[in-house]
């Protein structure tokens, strides 16, 4: 084989190599535990901890935000536009009918934002600290029994106008492997675990950018990357609110760029555990706590207002120590996420710990490989009758808690 042949051979070689990693990396796994490795990690005796002072306030601590939801069909496109690393068109069931939500990858720090025909879109969800834009979206349903064919026509946050179409299958094909991975998305804003139970690639689509047509990219070079997919997603947050009681009432006010989101939240004391719900029309918040005195949160889960069975939930073990109480040390606690029923697609430890008279609770993943980059840092600050909860990505995984 003459060398020119053999240099081009090799070189084709290492590109189909590092095509199918990256394939692999978007490609779905199975749990990230075993049945007996859940329970081996969730049947962790309690602490018996030595708080060493009385709460700083007479009110639940969240130290996590927790956030869900289920899309009925997400078309997902990516182009060759250098500005953006992927679109995902996704469509949501509320109690006023389906509402499509515009998501926008931005290429590099692979940020998503949002865009919707949602006019309070900045107090929705205020759990889920994502860039967003109002926006009268325009989608055109021509799909029928056998087929979705769709058009699009929005507005990007970059005030481009951005037109798609969509032309394949339902997704209904089943996968057997359906922890989904993040393809790391939104790596700066929150830690994510998927449920994608069905998929079908495109048969055709396009998209452009204020006018100008972009080509859609091919999976190693020969399948175009547009596919239908349903998924359920879910996971913890990162973000800034205050935590106070007025006027009996347990109040949330997130602090937003545009203007702050006040949430009311209820308590609910029985058979020795407190509950603590945020219900708005679209989904539910609840926080269960063991005790009624001293309260160390067990579970957080999200709960959409149709999907009995979607959600996620997260329970820690041992529980989480009453952050509203001075303990000396650090505890050490398990968790596991289930996305859409127990299907362990996350697990890892949080540390809790007292220190320059503040609570402090580090969140670090550790299953699969797609949530070990994001680890999360709690900081609560106690002031006037009042918490301060200040959640934020730690921008360096490999120096957690220093």
């Amino acid at each position: 084989m003459p060398l020119i042949v053999r240099i081009v051979f090799i070189f084709m070689s290492f590109q189909i190599i590092s095509a199918c990693k990256s394939l692999v990396k978007m490609l779905p796994e199975g749990p990230a535990l075993t049945t007996k490795q859940r329970q081996q990690i969730l049947s962790k005796p309690p602490y018996n901890i030595k708080y060493t002072g009385p709460p700083k306030v007479d009110f639940p601590i969240l130290p996590i935000q927790v956030w869900a939801a289920t899309y009925e069909l997400d078309i997902i496109l990516v182009s060759n536009n250098k500005d953006w690393n992927m679109h995902e068109f996704a469509k949501l069931e509320t109690l006023e009918g389906d509402l499509w939500i515009m998501k926008d990858a931005e290429e590099g720090s692979l940020d998503q934002s949002i865009v919707a025909d949602l006019q309070n879109i900045h107090s929705w969800l205020p759990e889920l600290p994502i860039i967003r834009k109002y926006f009268p979206v325009k989608v055109i349903d021509n799909s029928t029994q056998k087929m979705l064919d769709f058009n699009f026509s929005y507005e990007n946050i970059k005030n481009e106008k951005v037109e798609a179409s969509y032309f394949g299958k339902y997704p209904r094909t089943a996968l057997k492997k359906k922890n989904g991975s993040t393809m790391g998305h939104s790596r700066n804003q929150l830690l994510a675990a998927l449920d994608l139970p069905f998929r079908d690639f495109g048969k055709k689509a396009s998209i452009s950018y204020n006018g100008n047509r972009a080509k859609i990219n091919k999976l190693l070079g020969l399948v175009p990357f547009q596919m239908a997919l349903k998924q359920t997603q879910g996971g913890v947050s990162k973000g800034k609110f205050v935590i106070l009681k007025e006027n009996k009432n347990i109040l949330t006010k997130h602090l937003t760029k545009v203007e702050p989101v006040v949430q009311e939240w209820s308590v609910i004391q029985e058979n020795n555990k407190t509950i603590v719900t945020q219900k708005n029309a679209f989904r539910s918040l609840v926080y269960e706590f063991n005790g009624v005195e001293t309260l160390e949160l067990k579970v957080a889960y999200v709960k959409q207002w149709n999907k009995d069975k979607k959600g996620i939930r997260i329970e820690f073990s041992p529980a989480i120590p009453d952050l509203r109480r001075p303990f000396d040390g650090k505890i050490i606690s398990n968790f596991v996420i289930d996305v859409a029923g127990k299907n362990n697609n996350a697990m890892g430890t949080v540390t809790a710990l007292w220190e320059n008279n503040q609570a402090h609770l580090f969140v670090n993943p550790s299953k699969p490989w797609w949530v070990t980059d994001r680890p999360m840092k709690t900081i609560i600050k106690y002031l006037d009758q009042q918490a301060e909860i200040s959640i934020e990505m730690l921008p360096d995984p490999h120096q957690f808690m220093k």
